[in-house]
């Protein structure tokens, strides 16, 4: 473990220095010095001038990694069984540097746009923060060996507020990198507002306008974590953290505020990046911290939060975002649109599962199927999950609307605010039509897909939005048939435990021949080609045909259970064939 802690230091520190200097490159306009990679105008010895030295030391540096990482990997991976965090760590190590290694090239391809140096530079410190971690780890084993039993629920609380902090820094650290690599650092001139006013009309302002929030916020966050820190029993190490990073926010406010008084000047741009990567750094060290004291008793609550945003659901309806905006690009789009729009995506599904569980607490408790979520087992509280929520779903609008575009974001803050108004707290407990007119909810992430390329919507979006809507309802009632008793004990008038089996499936039946018949009236309409309608023949085939199925089972929810699992299989499917079409059309 000593060698672990030594490995996951050594590279942290080369990892922050590349950083650093890679950013010092760009700031100098050094950048594009070397328009290739991993070469620099084709050679491995190019010539020092014009900024070349600066750039390729950069690289050079960075080649540096590897050997630290490969040598971190072999390491880690021995001593994996010694700490439950290390195996995680290892596998969110392995996968951040290989995704670094491509957006630096992509970042070299694309001329160093404001979206690829975000990304580019979100990666990298999100590296740094995992090797952070797993040195914090490897020094913390022995003594969690001595306390394995002495968790502490108040080291759990400190560590929430400290993540907060960490998150909030980490935040305004991209939107930072945005600002920079846009120029639109000296957008706004005067303080704290722009030009004297709240209401900012310029992209370049209304970015910085967005930092500068940000800022405030991760202000308000650190004074937040740093009072609880010493309010609540904490270790000498987490205060002293704590207290470090603290200083660094409030050193960071003078920077910036410097920055915009002396227009910029490149000494102190590069002193504004590095203290902020020391404040996110710092916090997320002392988050580790006190994690680490929290012992086993919350070693598991990234899975119960994990749990509480319903991921399966989440992949569903990405892979039907993805396919959209394949098809409106008719290729793949930009990598920067595709992250920060699936990214968005992700925790704006997140925030609508989490509020479903909230309200739903009481009924899951009562069905077996829904009895181990964390809320009815009482791993996480209502208050919490409320507020896990809140947090993803304002984070989601602002990743909409300030990174991708105004009409994809309200189009998603729709569907969510439909899905836990009209569907959870309204229709859920009164009609067993719930799913058909709630169904609309998980229809929208396709218009959201369509809209963050084009800013419109579009008639393949409408297209698979209404496949989305009739496919729903077969979908989920071929579940409910399964968890009829369930939802009987827990009184909710779903279409099986209201009207019966028979004609739930009747039901069933009808609704896949709608879907199948609309699925197909896209082509006549001239939305998809002969390629979509061919293959969209055979798949709605099968879907029909395993519906009578389920209809002609006398007995069981074998049938059931098997339309239940195809309906995934062709709406992944379906979401292909209609990229393929759109494409190659």
């Amino acid at each position: 473990m000593k060698l672990l802690l030594r490995l996951a230091v050594t590279a942290d520190a080369v990892v922050l220095a590349t950083l650093m200097l890679g950013s010092w490159t760009r700031i100098n306009g050094a950048g594009l010095t070397c328009p290739d990679w991993p070469l620099c105008h084709g050679s491995l010895f190019p010539s020092m001038n014009d900024g070349t030295l600066w750039e390729w030391s950069h690289r050079l540096l960075a080649s540096t990694v590897a050997p630290l990482i490969v040598a971190l990997i072999v390491v880690s991976w021995r001593e994996r069984r010694r700490s439950a965090f290390i195996a995680p760590t290892l596998i969110v190590i392995a996968a951040l540097f290989l995704v670094q290694i491509f957006l630096g090239a992509q970042t070299v391809r694309l001329a160093n746009t404001p979206y690829s140096v975000v990304l580019h530079w979100a990666t990298a410190m999100a590296l740094i923060a995992a090797l952070s971690a797993m040195a914090v780890f490897a020094a913390a084993w022995g003594e969690r060996s001595q306390r394995a039993q002495r968790a502490s629920r108040t080291s759990y609380a400190i560590a929430l507020a400290l993540g907060a902090t960490a998150l909030g820094a980490f935040v305004t650290m991209c939107i930072g990198a945005y600002v920079s690599s846009s120029g639109a650092g000296l957008a706004c001139l005067s303080i704290p507002g722009c030009a004297g006013r709240v209401v900012v009309y310029t992209p370049g302002q209304y970015v910085q306008m967005l930092h500068r929030f940000a800022a405030a916020g991760t202000l308000i966050l650190a004074a937040g974590a740093a009072a609880l820190a010493w309010a609540l029993p904490a270790s000498a190490r987490v205060r002293a953290t704590v207290l470090v990073g603290t200083a660094l926010v409030a050193t960071q406010v003078m920077l910036g505020l410097l920055n915009v008084a002396l227009r910029l000047p490149p000494n102190l741009r590069e002193a504004h990046a590095v203290n902020a990567a020391l404040v996110f750094l710092t916090f997320f060290v002392a988050t580790a911290f006190a994690a680490t004291e929290a012992g086993p008793l919350r070693a598991s609550v990234l899975r119960d939060y994990y749990e509480l945003s319903k991921p399966r659901i989440i992949v569903l309806l990405l892979v039907t975002t993805a396919a959209s905006m394949v098809m409106a690009a008719r290729g793949v789009p930009p990598l920067s649109l595709t992250f920060w729009t699936l990214l968005g995506g992700a925790l704006a599904a997140a925030s609508a599962g989490a509020f479903n569980c909230v309200w739903d607490a009481d009924i899951d408790r009562l069905m077996k199927r829904t009895q181990a979520r964390p809320i009815p087992a009482g791993r996480i509280s209502r208050r919490s999950a409320t507020v896990f929520a809140i947090v993803a779903g304002v984070i989601s609008f602002g990743i909409f609307y300030a990174l991708v575009n105004p009409l994809a974001a309200w189009l998603s803050l729709a569907g969510n605010l439909y899905y836990v108004g009209i569907y959870t707290i309204w229709l859920k407990r009164i009609t067993p039509l719930n799913i058909v007119v709630g169904g609309a909810a998980g229809s929208v992430p396709p218009l959201v897909g369509w809209a963050a390329v084009t800013h419109s919507v579009g008639a393949p979006a409408l297209g698979l939005f209404a496949l989305i809507f009739l496919w729903t309802p077969p979908h989920f009632w071929s579940l409910a048939l399964m968890t009829e008793t369930d939802y009987g004990k827990a009184k909710v008038p779903m279409f099986p435990n209201v009207y019966g089996a028979d004609r739930t499936k009747r039901e069933i039946v009808y609704y896949s021949i709608l879907l199948v018949g609309a699925s197909l009236l896209l082509y006549p309409l001239h939305v998809m080609g002969a390629f979509y309608f061919a293959a969209a023949a055979v798949l709605g085939g099968v879907f029909v045909l395993d519906a009578v199925r389920a209809l002609r089972e006398q007995a069981g929810t074998f049938a059931a259970r098997k339309l239940f699992r195809y309906s995934l299989l062709y709406l992944a499917l379906m979401c292909a064939v209609m990229v393929i079409d759109r494409i190659v059309s």
